[in-house]
């Protein structure tokens, strides 16, 4: 099966449409009620775990789910279903449908799939977005009926597009802390945190300055105090985005963090768009309006 024409401009108007998007988020209920029409299916939710465990620290539904994440119990992590899943999802690099892993009878069984007895979700196609740490952040579809070729291979087109605006937004979230602790500042502490995350020592920040060592120190101590911290690698921490194994932007420059994510943006709009390698096939789309349903986590 190859996709049609408006195929195509739907995936494209839906990216055109994500790549606006300024959020700390990825994805806002609106942009996954428009996937969710692209992928003819009745959800579509994006969840993001502390790295390791089953703890959500991110949960964005569409407008069809519960605004608010009430967790589940500890069976649904333990369970066969879920133990299955997260092992298929180990071993691949793509997106991971339900129907991959299980058959219909056991799909549509209540007592095996909660999700289907809770809520008769019947099948699944789950996107890893984070290339670094696999399943910490994903992206699910859900739906009544079982997913077919056409969208396992929308799915497949996309995943690096949403990567790639999974990548951009926690860019804005590690900017948007460092420009916080930033504005706490004046202009002259500014300057001497500056000095300090580039390793110079307070007698050499004195020099560059034409001030006293003792004024870089008075500096350093309201720097300390304005952040809650009580050091010289603390305070630098705070100004840096945090927490990432690939180069980061200073604090020192919001404007070429914006930059970084505007040419982040544009890179993936340039990116050429190639039909993925075909799926099996499976039933046409059904709608329906469904309550929240449950993640699973990696």
């Amino acid at each position: 099966m190859r996709l049609d024409r408006r195929d195509y401009e739907a995936v494209l108007s839906f990216l055109e449409e994500a790549h606006a998007v300024e959020e700390p988020a990825p994805f806002t209920p609106h942009l996954l009620d428009r996937l969710a029409s692209v992928a003819h299916c009745e959800l579509a939710t994006f969840f993001e775990f502390a790295p390791g465990t089953n703890l959500i620290t991110v949960y964005v539904p569409c407008s069809n789910e519960e605004p608010e994440w009430r967790g589940v119990d500890d069976g649904w992590w333990t369970c066969t279903r879920t133990v299955e899943l997260r092992r298929w999802k180990a071993r691949s690099t793509g997106p991971v449908a339900l129907a991959d892993v299980f058959p219909r009878r056991l799909r549509v069984e209540p007592d095996f799939n909660l999700n289907y007895g809770e809520h008769g979700v019947a099948d699944e196609i789950h996107v890893s977005l984070d290339r670094d740490r696999r399943w910490t952040a994903e992206l699910g579809v859900f739906r009544e009926r079982d997913f077919g070729e056409r969208e396992r291979l929308i799915l497949q087109l996309l995943q690096p597009h949403l990567a790639a605006l999974y990548r951009a937004a926690t860019l804005r979230r590690r900017l948007g802390a460092a420009s916080d602790a930033a504005r706490l500042l004046t202009r002259r502490e500014r300057e001497v945190m500056t000095h300090v995350s580039n390793g110079l020592t307070n007698a050499e920040i004195a020099r560059v300055l034409v001030i006293e060592p003792s004024t870089v120190r008075k500096h350093l101590e309201h720097v300390f105090e304005k952040l809650g911290v009580g050091s010289r690698t603390a305070a630098v921490a705070k100004l840096r985005t945090q927490g990432s194994h690939t180069a980061q932007p200073s604090f020192r420059d919001a404007r070429a963090g914006e930059e970084i994510v505007s040419r982040a943006v544009t890179a993936t709009r340039r990116t050429r768009i190639r039909a993925p390698v075909a799926a099996a096939p499976g039933a046409s789309p059904d709608s329906a309006t469904l309550a929240r349903v449950r993640p699973t986590a990696s």
